[in-house]
């Protein structure tokens, strides 16, 4: 199993949408495309929305990626819960934390991908690391499989 430990402010929208005349989530459906044939790849939600909104809430606000929503990450600075949720799940093979804060992390632990605060998903760069990671962690068997249909 393949986890990405998502943000939403600067990571799904800009940090504040309603300034650039955009929609919070508007990045949501460059995220689904990207995920598209990794069926094995989970969210964890580590944004402070998790502190105002229920775990099913926060799958509804994921939209289509709502059947990939794997829970919400505790409530501790986000690096903390982020490593409790590791420490918790030894099936997690790969993960990936997808931020726009670099205030909140060490850099010690987590696998971090560092999203501009005013691009987040839609910066062309960013989608490229993320396809890059995708596919570099592919479970053998699900690549194995891939060749034999």
């Amino acid at each position: 199993m393949r986890l990405i430990f998502l943000d939403f402010d600067g990571v799904l929208h800009p940090v504040e949408p309603e300034l650039l005349g955009l929609e919070r989530f508007c990045w949501l459906p460059v995220l689904n495309r990207l995920l598209a044939g990794h069926a094995d790849v989970y969210i964890v939600v580590h944004s402070t929305w998790r502190y105002e909104y229920t775990d099913p809430e926060l799958r509804v606000l994921l939209g289509p990626l709502g059947k990939r929503f794997a829970g919400s990450a505790p409530r501790a600075p986000r690096e903390l819960a982020i490593e409790t949720v590791l420490q918790a799940n030894r099936l997690i093979h790969h993960h990936l934390v997808l931020d726009d804060d670099l205030r909140e992390f060490s850099g010690a632990t987590v696998n971090l991908l560092l999203l501009d605060s005013q691009r987040g998903l839609s910066d062309e760069g960013a989608q490229s690391e993320l396809a890059a990671w995708l596919l570099s962690t592919t479970p053998a068997e699900t690549t194995a499989q891939g060749r034999d249909t």
